[in-house]
């Protein structure tokens, strides 16, 4: 078919693309508070043990605690400036109605993982494309795959798992590659997926179809791994696995 034959079509696309934009911006949309996840990370996960992050507010200091080590939780032992459960960076840019939970999770091998929650206000920034974040912090992404990470009760969770790598400089002054992994999923009332693009698919069609606006939740666990060894993925397995139920609104209805 010639491309002049094809010019109504694209043009038809376009209207009804640029007609779903104007209808999920401009109608007055029922923005609720619901979510589809609970803002609870617990505090072991099998062998883990975990903790919540602080993080003061002063510009010139901007230190990270463990709630654990803290005496308040909510004031900064050294500089007496306000501890939030994001950095200052993120409370400066985000909405102010984002919520994150952020914990540090310690295993008796020495190992370390994060895990977070950040859960989406009104406006659609409060949650970011991941890969963009990653990349931004100086890591190179060189590896992205769909994993299933096996939920009893349910079919099998899908997240999204980055594999990324970081130069960094060892004690005898030489440089070295060091892996890490970054795997995340979305939750919006009654939909999980690992795509950032069809959350936003997803959030339009909820604006347009059904003029509502749910709050989405954006999930993630990140830790080392070993380069060439995918021993992680059974890492990212376990800790999905038993982080899930805490967070899951399904507790909730049984």
């Amino acid at each position: 078919m010639e491309s002049h034959t094809l010019r109504p079509y694209v043009v038809v696309i376009c209207l009804m693309a640029v007609t779903s934009l104007a209808l999920a911006f401009t109608v007055d949309i029922n923005i609720t508070q619901e979510a589809g996840i609970r803002m609870e990370l617990p505090d072991t996960v099998g062998d883990w043990e975990g903790t919540e992050l602080r993080f003061c507010q002063s510009p010139d200091h901007q230190a990270t605690f463990l709630v654990s080590s803290l005496e308040d939780a909510n004031t900064c032992p050294d500089c007496g400036e306000s501890l939030k459960s994001m950095s200052k960076v993120e409370a400066d840019i985000l909405p102010g109605d984002t919520r994150m939970l952020k914990k540090q999770y310690f295993h008796p091998s020495g190992r370390t993982i994060n895990a977070s929650i950040v859960l989406s206000g009104k406006e659609r920034g409060s949650i970011h494309r991941p890969e963009v974040c990653q990349t931004g912090q100086g890591q190179n992404l060189v590896g992205k795959s769909v994993f299933e990470v096996p939920i009893a009760g349910r079919d099998p969770l899908k997240v999204m798992v980055l594999e990324l790598e970081r130069k960094q400089r060892t004690q005898d002054g030489n440089s070295a590659i060091v892996g890490l992994y970054y795997a995340y999923w979305f939750v919006g009332k009654d939909r999980e997926t690992p795509h950032h693009h069809l959350r936003m698919f997803w959030m339009a069609a909820d604006r347009v179809l059904r003029n509502v606006s749910h709050r989405w939740a954006y999930v993630s666990i990140s830790g080392a791994r070993i380069l060439e060894s995918e021993e992680y993925r059974k890492e990212i397995k376990r800790v999905v696995g038993e982080l899930y139920p805490h967070m899951s609104l399904d507790n909730d209805r049984s």
